[in-house]
């Protein structure tokens, strides 16, 4: 394997170890945020209660 060739396989993977913990830390992000609001989350047109 050449020099080149090497560096570029580091690149990648040092670009998919990045992406990896972007990922990690936003989902951690929400799912706290998530545990620190009283009521669950809901949407514009989404209601709680079943329609009659």
């Amino acid at each position: 394997m050449s020099a080149g060739r090497r560096g570029q396989a580091v690149r990648e993977r040092l670009e998919i170890l990045g992406l990896r913990a972007v990922l990690l830390a936003y989902w951690g992000t929400t799912s706290v945020l998530a545990r620190r609001t009283d009521k669950p989350l809901t949407y514009g047109g989404e209601s709680v209660h079943p329609k009659r």
